[in-house]
């Protein structure tokens, strides 16, 4: 009787954990609903969600991936504000709007490409170049920024955009 006990307890655990396989819990306060994956991986600091055609991955933001040599910590939200609006970008010094403007020209960063949304109190900025068919979406959350790379079609940028939710 035990064994069977165990055995459907060890059943409906895994029922439950996979119940919740499409949901990525970014913190206590947002979620991202997500279609179902062929493939989800963990690398040393994000994590891939494959699909048969597209893929995306998350991480929280760091600006040592972006500029190994040049320390931003601490203006990390500053520094996206500044890549999706030039304005804020104009207040900045020399080498900070640089850097900025630079990177919002690798992203395909143009007033028609961009979407800016608040989900609670947290604010969401997309990308999406076409050119390259990649995207970005960056969450700025109570403790940090998250950063989620889509390669794939602005459909499928909005698809994972769309689906952030409060918890």
């Amino acid at each position: 009787m035990e064994n069977i006990l165990k055995a459907v307890l060890i059943t409906i655990s895994l029922f439950i954990s996979s119940a919740f396989a499409d949901n990525l819990v970014l913190s206590t306060k947002l979620r991202i609903e997500y279609p179902t994956p062929l493939l989800i991986s963990h690398g040393s600091t994000d994590l891939i969600v494959k699909y048969k055609d597209w893929t995306f991955m998350h991480e929280v933001f760091n600006t040592k991936n972006f500029y190994p040599q040049i320390d931003l910590t601490g203006v990390e939200r500053d520094f996206v504000r500044a890549m999706f609006d030039s304005k804020s970008r104009s207040k900045w010094p020399g080498w900070f709007a640089a850097l900025s403007k630079d990177q919002a020209e690798a992203f395909g960063i143009t007033p028609n490409s961009t979407n800016r949304f608040k989900i609670g109190n947290a604010e969401i900025f997309t990308v999406h170049d076409k050119k390259s068919n990649k995207g970005q979406i960056f969450i700025f959350d109570e403790l940090v920024v998250h950063q989620i790379a889509i390669l794939g079609t602005k459909e499928q940028l909005d698809t994972i955009a769309h689906n952030i939710k409060e918890r």
